[in-house]
């Protein structure tokens, strides 16, 4: 069986906008493929995405034509895309309270790399950092 990641929405967009971890997470991604490995990510990463185009365009990082071709491109990534269960959404719950979060979305990425049992790889320091305190060994900055 194929290893298995979790990759957040953050991490993906660096493939596609010039961010500074870009070149990083462009190795990742070769370094994935070679190996075969399998790119998980929860059904909310698509709109997450969208979010983080739309805001690259409000920001005049690219145009809406590109962001308009980005999306074809995002859509073509070979990510299985996992719907949540009522076991996750409580996961999710649970691991927002622990990272201090109100909101799940991070928390979804969260629990579903440790249903897994996969690496969540991020580009969120913010969120790594909290992770590194709290412990959490499978959790890998982009």
């Amino acid at each position: 069986m194929a290893r298995r990641y979790v990759i957040d929405a953050n991490a993906t967009l660096g493939l596609f906008l010039r961010l500074p971890y870009s070149q990083a997470i462009d190795y990742r991604m070769q370094t994935w493929q070679a190996e075969e490995a399998s790119l998980v990510v929860p059904t909310l990463w698509e709109y997450e995405c969208m979010t983080g185009l739309r805001r690259a365009v409000a920001v005049k990082l690219i145009s809406p034509e590109e962001a308009s071709r980005m999306v074809e491109a995002l859509l073509a990534l070979e990510f299985q895309r996992l719907a949540p269960t009522l076991e996750l959404h409580r996961a999710a719950l649970v691991w927002a309270e622990r990272i201090g979060q109100a909101k799940v979305y991070d928390a979804h990425y969260l629990a579903l790399a440790e249903n897994l049992s996969a690496e969540f790889w991020t580009a969120d320091k913010r969120l790594f950092h909290t992770l590194q305190g709290l412990r959490v060994d499978w959790v890998r900055a982009i």
